[in-house]
């Protein structure tokens, strides 16, 4: 083994956190985009029960 002094090593965290947020944001931002199009078509379901109520309880 080679008797080299001891150096300090690259400081990588800044780098490590930005790719971490970076990660993170695209994350939330499919979870997002994947329970808002779950959500629109509940509600658009949901709408369209109601507006089909309606229209049976106007005709009867």
């Amino acid at each position: 083994m080679s008797q080299q002094p001891i150096q300090a090593v690259e400081d990588y965290t800044d780098a490590f956190l930005g790719t971490l947020f970076i990660f993170l944001f695209m994350g939330f931002w499919v979870i997002a985009a994947a329970v808002g199009y779950i959500w629109v078509a509940v509600t658009a379901y949901g709408l369209n029960m109601f507006f089909k109520w309606i229209g049976r309880v106007k005709n009867s």
